[in-house]
């Protein structure tokens, strides 16, 4: 990716799952929240961070085993105020990139308050924390944003979405989106906090989890090519497109904002292209092992409430602040989920397990 010229190497940042820190000669150090941000963690380390990652004491450490030996890890909750104000205070963070969050659309429809009250309250702990602890001028804040925020607007819009179209999203989840994006711009303005928000439009890599669409479609091959699950793969909204990014191709552009984008700066990270979610779905099957086997089945229990018809993202700003021009393999992506998802059902359903591991009709409806 290319990086403007005020985005040197060895700059230390961190991420929210939450924590890092930034430039230091003993290196830098940040926050993270895992999910499926895992090169974002590389990134860094590449540029020579020191990074430190936040995660739930319950949360499951299986997805960050390959790479937990290379970073610290820290457990902590942070709709908890007081903890993440000691998470903060010791970790010193030059850099804090925060991606925790309840952030699936789908499931803020089902929990509204459980969402809300998550990305709201996480985001205030780490802002007020580092105001706080008197570090105003010395951290820089990496927010995600999210495309959520334009909701309808992307129905009315001619084209690509940019950043200065209205906001009028259609989920709770995209409402935090705008309620968390807005109190860092607050912070900014009345605090002088050093915050920048990417606006993430659909982000993929292995390692997520199968409320993404994609994902789920992988994990339905998978189990069928397993025998686990009969040769149907159920799906709702297929006639949508959307902007996919993987997030390989843009993690080192995140870590460049971070670095060198004015304070305030809000700005979309996307392919600037438009899949179709059917021709996404019938690639998928066509990369199956038997594919003459698959159909497909429209399972009303996974429409969401609203679904956007048509999502792009403008990303001229973006290629003014950092050069960065996406490279987009959306095939090879296919095949890295598909590979990810017969990895874990085999390791979900040892052989021998006779257990169905589809969800049926019943399934949670997925995103995209």
């Amino acid at each position: 990716a290319g990086c403007a010229p005020g985005c040197a190497d060895g700059v230390r940042a961190g991420f929210a799952m939450p924590g890092t820190q930034g430039p230091r000669e003993e290196g830098p150090c940040h926050w993270h929240h895992w999910h499926a941000w895992e090169p974002h963690r590389k990134a860094l380390l590449e540029r020579g961070y020191q990074v430190t990652g936040v995660v739930r004491a319950r949360s499951n450490k299986r997805n960050i085993a390959a790479f937990a030996a290379n970073i610290t890890v820290v457990a902590a909750e942070l709709t908890d105020p007081w903890r993440t104000f000691r998470v903060i205070e010791e970790t010193a963070p030059d850099y804090i990139f925060h991606f925790a969050a309840q952030a699936f659309n789908s499931m803020s429809y089902e929990e509204p308050a459980y969402t809300l009250n998550t990305n709201i309250m996480s985001t205030l702990n780490i802002l007020e924390a580092v105001r706080k602890l008197g570090r105003e001028k010395d951290v820089r804040i990496l927010i995600a944003g999210s495309s959520t925020v334009y909701g309808m607007s992307t129905e009315q819009w001619d084209g690509p979405i940019p950043e200065s179209a209205p906001l009028q999203p259609v989920s709770p989840y995209g409402v935090s989106k705008v309620a968390t994006e807005a109190l860092a711009m607050q912070y900014a303005r009345t605090h002088g906090l050093q915050v920048v928000v990417p606006r993430f439009f659909i982000h993929l890599a292995p390692r997520g989890v199968e409320a993404l669409a994609l994902h789920e479609f992988a994990r339905q091959i998978a189990l069928i090519e397993r025998g686990l699950s009969p040769p149907v793969v159920r799906h709702g909204d297929i006639s949508t497109r959307r902007d996919i990014t993987d997030i390989v191709d843009s993690a080192p552009v995140v870590a460049c904002l971070a670095e060198s984008a004015p304070s305030g700066t809000v700005v979309n990270i996307g392919s600037n292209i438009s899949y179709s979610m059917r021709d996404l779905l019938e690639k998928a099957v066509e990369m199956a092992r038997t594919p003459e086997r698959i159909r497909l089945e429209l399972d009303a229990s996974r429409l969401r409430a609203y679904d956007e018809r048509t999502v792009m993202a403008d990303i001229s700003k973006l290629r003014q602040l950092t050069g960065w021009m996406p490279r987009p393999d959306i095939g090879h992506l296919i095949g890295l989920l598909l590979d990810y998802w017969r990895h874990e059902i085999s390791f979900r359903h040892p052989v021998g397990d006779a257990a169905d591991g589809g969800r049926g009709r019943g399934a949670a409806k997925s995103e995209l």
